[in-house]
């Protein structure tokens, strides 16, 4: 792991976080066998700290890019059309920055970790507990802070802990001694902390997206993030950040897909006896399967930003002071209809890349399949189903949306 924090020139050209074509022409070439290896990322991770990737939307007088979340997702887009599993690994950093740093704070805590954000580090996350139950909203955490001296000491174990094992902070969540369930934020390299890379899913397999282990962890009271410290309106409105950049990755991964389909075609040598062309680009049956997917990638593309402006809207809101609850509804919304439509498009098109590239571009070593695992693996985290079903819902009987589990 690399916990080292970065420094930064707030006079480079450069604007903040912004992705030169050649770094990702670079994560581009790497990204087939780097999945297929199963090599973790922590060179492209690190080319991204330098250039303040994750600084991008932190206001320009705190050192970040001032990027709107237009900006931020275009830029999600093109990185995960790179490399999935580098993008995804970036989602709850975007989330999280959102709630902890990129509104002013007076609270020198949320300052100094604002500070170190611009200064290019990665925010991980340590959320989730398997053994926890969740329908009907959260019961009480299994991971504790016991009161210890001065501070506080955290024991517990927590899963689907994505991008943290490239993190430079962690973010966790734990139930005070009276049951209080309440945020945590750590540097990774304290003492006590245990990041396990086993994750093993079909897909998204270099996020690090493991166990995490607290074990008797050293907790300074200043670093137990309690709600009232926080933007009322942040933690509703950045978990609707989380769901769109899930969205955005998978889009991403549809442009992949449109590129990889007009390579395959252009190079493909063989065809069927009974194709009506003799070479496979000259086939219209390919070439309109081709232009289906160049489709595919317009459209996915163009609902992720559609929704980001309406998450823009709502983070205006917020910015205003004024009650944000309808703005944020909306927000949700947009990303519930995105997720249910790129989802979609995504999976077709995963599919149909096949019935251009043919039964030879099956073999492993072309790797192709890594982009409908991939797609397929961060369209579960949320179902679409249960999206759909929450927008009919406030369509037709005016249901909030849910406000917690990346709505």
């Amino acid at each position: 792991m690399n916990n080292q924090h970065h420094t930064f020139d707030r006079g480079a050209a450069t604007p903040v976080g912004r992705l030169p074509a050649e770094l990702l022409a670079e994560f581009e070439a790497k990204a087939s066998a780097r999945d297929a290896d199963r090599e973790l990322p922590f060179d492209a991770i690190n080319q991204l700290k330098a250039i303040r990737f994750g600084a991008s939307r932190l206001p320009v007088t705190a050192g970040g890019g001032g990027a709107s979340l237009v900006d931020v997702f275009t830029q999600a887009h093109a990185l995960a059309e790179a490399d999935s599993n580098i993008a995804h690994i970036w989602r709850n950093h975007f989330m999280l920055i959102e709630r902890l740093v990129v509104h002013p704070t007076d609270d020198a805590f949320l300052a100094g970790l604002r500070a170190h954000v611009a200064a290019g580090d990665l925010i991980g996350l340590a959320g989730t507990e398997l053994d926890r139950k969740q329908t009907g909203g959260a019961s009480p955490l299994g991971s504790v802070l016991v009161k210890h001296g001065a501070g506080y000491r955290l024991s517990g174990r927590k899963f689907y802990s994505t991008g943290s094992l490239f993190s430079d902070w962690i973010n966790t969540y734990a139930a005070l001694e009276d049951g209080t369930a309440t945020g945590v934020v750590l540097p990774i390299d304290r003492k006590g902390i245990e990041l396990i890379d086993d994750w093993n899913g079909m897909g998204q397999r270099l996020t690090g997206t493991g166990t995490t282990v607290f074990a008797d962890v050293e907790v300074a009271p200043e670093e137990i993030i309690r709600k009232e410290r926080l933007h009322p309106q942040g933690q509703f409105f950045s978990s609707t950040i989380a769901q769109l950049f899930l969205t955005t990755v998978i889009a991403g991964v549809v442009s992949a897909i449109a590129k990889d389909a007009g390579q395959l075609l252009e190079s493909r040598g063989r065809t069927f006896y009974f194709a009506p062309a003799e070479v496979a680009k000259d086939d219209p049956i390919l070439l309109a399967s081709l232009g289906e997917r160049e489709a595919d990638a317009f459209a996915a593309k163009a609902i992720v930003l559609a929704a980001a402006v309406v998450l823009d809207e709502a983070s205006a809101v917020i910015t205003s002071g004024a009650d944000a609850t309808e703005a944020t509804q909306a927000a949700a919304v947009a990303a519930a209809k995105a997720k249910v439509s790129v989802d979609a498009i995504a999976l077709r098109a995963a599919s149909g890349l096949f019935d251009i590239a043919g039964a030879s571009a099956t073999v492993r070593d072309k790797n192709l399949d890594r982009h409908w695992r991939n797609i397929r693996t961060v369209a579960s985290h949320n179902p679409a189903s249960y999206k759909a079903l929450a927008v009919g819902a406030r369509r037709l009987n005016g249901t909030p949306l849910p406000t917690l589990g990346f709505f």
